[in-house]
């Protein structure tokens, strides 16, 4: 089975230890998609050893795609800041396909030089998205978004109220989605369809 390695949030335990942490259904979801899911380590506070430690880490395993996991604005962890660039960065280099969640989608188009915003009425709702084919409803658990698409990049659904839901780049194989597809009870065909085209 494919592997696709998983971008981790980062949380302060009650006994003061650093420890990254993953939602138990985004795995779920990547396995229901028919991949082999494999959490991104963190090896060290300092950014050279650990672009050198990770970077020995992506070659050994040799993953088919890499998820950039939501939770936590841009800031709050510059280890995970810092890490996340150099996972877009070694995904453009190596020509993997990569796939941004809510966060993820905001880091990776800042990456390509889009600016974040707040917005209003995204945090904990369903509201649909478009395009000029389809409608969608989706979750949504987000104050920030990107304000203009990424060079390189194309828009692939809008809010109603016309903020970025989901880009997508056809020249890097790269997409972000602004809602979370494991926050489903049942997840749906049309984000596993989705997630399988990106990375078959």
């Amino acid at each position: 089975m494919k592997i696709i390695a998983i971008s981790q949030r980062i949380d302060t335990s009650d006994y003061n230890e650093i420890r990254p942490q993953l939602d138990i259904r985004l795995y779920n979801f990547i396995a229901s998609a028919g991949y082999t899911p494999v959490p991104i380590p963190y090896y060290s506070f300092r950014k050279i050893r650990n672009d050198v430690l990770l970077k020995k880490w992506l070659v050994k395993i040799q993953p088919s795609g890499i998820v950039l996991s939501g939770g936590e604005n841009i800031g709050s962890r510059i280890i995970r800041d810092n890490t996340e660039y150099f996972l877009i960065n070694f995904s453009k280099k190596k020509r993997i396909p990569l796939l941004g969640i809510c966060r993820g989608m905001q880091i990776l188009a800042k990456y390509f030089g889009s600016k974040i915003i707040n917005v209003k009425k995204h945090v904990n709702t369903k509201h649909l998205i478009k395009n000029k084919n389809k409608k969608i409803l989706v979750n949504s658990f987000h104050n920030l978004a990107i304000r203009d698409c990424p060079k390189d990049f194309k828009i692939k659904f809008k809010a109603e109220d016309e903020v970025i839901e989901s880009i997508y780049s056809q020249k890097y194989k790269m997409e972000g989605w602004m809602w979370h597809p494991e926050r489903y009870k049942k997840f749906r065909s049309f984000d596993l369809k989705s997630f399988r085209k990106l990375f078959r």
